[in-house]
């Protein structure tokens, strides 16, 4: 629990750091290929990969190393929007594939997400917090965890089983409302492991 914490905390400083260091001026640029499932959303869904350590941007992790990735919001209208906030497992899905083919969940992560629909769990609890979203300023909002260190687990719940070396291709569909309602389709992000 201390160790899931402390990753949330660096995840947030390393964030707050690459925006300073204009990591993000270039990723509200990318903002713009992002393609949204509905074409009156001004809202655009942006993904980073993050190395294990959460220093730093990366594209290459070994067999058995933590994925984490970083989920963005840009607002492309001309005032600011408020969006919903509630928990990857209601308002992020995301989709791997491994030479074309996709990866499927954990039967842990199935459960869960089977289990949260049949029994509507999100509206259920008292989940949603707000955020701010003032015009084109990426604001880091969320991360979800694609598979956890193998050798020293975190205890995040992570959506993949330890993945075998190879080339990965990642995208996310977010959900803007607290449980449901309208999507957005991030853009697709490439990483390797290697053994």
């Amino acid at each position: 629990m201390i160790r899931a914490r402390t990753t949330l905390v660096c995840l947030a400083l390393l964030l707050t750091i690459l925006e300073t260091a204009g990591w993000t001026e270039n990723a509200a640029t990318k903002f713009q290929s992002a393609e949204l499932s509905e074409g009156n959303q001004p809202i655009k869904v942006w993904i980073s990969s993050v190395s294990s350590l959460l220093d730093r941007p990366t594209r290459s992790y070994k067999f058995g190393q933590q994925i984490p990735i970083s989920i963005s919001l840009i607002n492309t209208a001309t005032h600011a929007l408020y969006t919903c906030l509630s928990g990857d497992i209601y308002q992020d899905l995301p989709q791997l594939k491994r030479d074309g083919q996709l990866v499927q969940y954990t039967r842990w992560q199935d459960y869960v997400l089977q289990t949260a629909a049949k029994e509507r769990t999100c509206q259920k609890e008292d989940l949603p917090e707000q955020a701010l979203l003032m015009p084109n300023e990426p604001k880091m909002v969320d991360f979800l965890v694609v598979v956890d260190d193998s050798s020293d687990p975190t205890g995040a719940l992570a959506w993949y089983d330890d993945l075998r070396p190879g080339h990965y291709e990642l995208s996310v569909q977010r959900h803007f409302g607290c449980c449901d309602g309208s999507t957005g389709q991030s853009n697709t992000i490439d990483f390797d492991i290697t053994p």
